[in-house]
């Protein structure tokens, strides 16, 4: 039985890459890093390692969508009280998501990627705000070719070393958040 991350990527390659991320799911900072050591050594196609990522990724954030779009705040959050251990949801998990989406709206979704679990839970409020569906699908997948290029990349020069680049994924994570942050703030300043 394959039970490590490691194993399904290199038993089932680029499926192993979306199954890991759609339906577990795995975190991209330890994937992605493999698949780009799996490049590296010419058993993977970096370009196809990471699209089988941002698929997995995109394809597993719309049934949060929709859930967020066809129960709504009220029902999603009864939901999350009455059965946390099955939907894996939180009351606070949720409002802490529609707080930053109410405040950043699409920008939320485009920095999303870079966090944890909010890669996951950003869908639920741009669900229950009725975002439309194109524009949520493009900023999410901007935002998943960028974090999970760059968690590849690194794997592929880090070569075998490839488990620290988690070490390093906090700080990446952090610093291209600052940018992002004064990039916004910079544009706000300038349009007010």
């Amino acid at each position: 039985m394959l039970a490590h991350p490691t194993d399904i990527v290199s038993s089932l390659s680029y499926l192993g890459i979306f199954l890991l991320i759609f339906l577990l799911p795995a975190p991209q900072e330890i994937v992605l890093p493999l698949a780009g050591f799996l490049a590296a050594q010419g058993k993977l196609n970096f370009i196809g390692a990471v699209a089988a990522g941002v698929v997995g990724s995109t394809v597993g954030a719309l049934p949060w969508y929709w859930a967020g779009r066809y129960f709504g705040e009220a029902r999603l959050l009864r939901w999350a009280e009455r059965d946390r251990r099955w939907i894996k949801l939180s009351i606070r998990d949720v409002r802490k998501a529609q707080k930053w989406f109410d405040a950043s709206g699409s920008r939320a979704i485009l920095l999303s990627q870079f966090i944890p679990i909010v890669r996951t839970l950003i869908a639920v409020p741009a669900g229950i705000s009725r975002m439309n569906l194109g524009l949520f699908l493009l900023c999410l997948i901007v935002s998943a070719i960028i974090w999970q290029g760059l968690l590849a990349y690194a794997g592929y020069l880090l070569g075998g070393q490839y488990g620290q680049v988690n070490q390093y994924a906090n700080s990446i994570r952090v610093g291209v958040l600052v940018l992002i942050g004064f990039a916004i703030v910079w544009f706000v300043k300038r349009r007010g």
